[in-house]
């Protein structure tokens, strides 16, 4: 089973810039929402046996560590490369609406992740990020895991698990704040924190 989390708010969420591969220091809010996931885990893990998995993204990785601490798990954040936001090439650290202004197409977009895909032709790319999620799901198996990573990739995430195919990967909105993901059994569960 997988509990699935995205980082706390952001410096750069609150400014409604784009992150990617860069890094912004979570804000007051970012914290307590971190802190409120783990409070709610700690009422729902199953059993002490879970690990708990970071992006190395020091936004993920401090968000675990007050998950961790809020849940009252023992064992250590582990990072892997794998779960990492996706690269957004030029687009970083710019507003979307400035990158829509310079791109009208993009407005046709339904979700951010289909104009990132569709669109960012200098950033990852979408079969680039679902090879990279895809092996780490593979590798994640029946692991019992509470994961903290991102918004795109983490939509990703939930996709794939699920067998969504593209079409439905590209509507798929970023994962939220405030939410956590069960992944059990080929089904995703939203649990509301608040």
């Amino acid at each position: 089973m997988i509990y699935l989390l995205r980082h706390g708010q952001t410096e750069f969420n609150l400014e409604r810039r784009i992150q990617g591969s860069l890094d912004s220091p979570l804000t007051s809010l970012g914290k307590e929402q971190a802190l409120a996931i783990g409070k709610k885990l700690r009422t729902i893990l199953e059993h002490d046996n879970f690990d708990i998995i970071s992006s190395p993204q020091r936004r993920a990785y401090d968000s675990a560590l007050l998950v961790r601490g809020a849940a009252g798990m023992e064992r250590p954040v582990i990072t892997d490369a794998r779960l990492q936001e996706v690269g957004c090439g030029s687009w970083e650290k710019h507003h979307f609406a400035s990158i829509c202004a310079r791109d009208p197409l993009l407005e046709d977009e339904p979700t951010f992740i289909s104009a990132w895909a569709n669109h960012c032709s200098d950033g990852e790319g979408l079969d680039a990020a679902v090879e990279r999620l895809w092996g780490w799901l593979r590798w994640a198996g029946n692991r019992d895991l509470v994961v903290v990573g991102h918004g795109v990739a983490g939509s990703i995430l939930r996709a794939l698990y699920i067998g969504e195919g593209r079409d439905a990967m590209l509507e798929c909105h970023s994962a939220r704040q405030d939410t956590i993901y069960r992944l059990d059994m080929g089904w995703a569960e939203e649990i509301p924190v608040q």
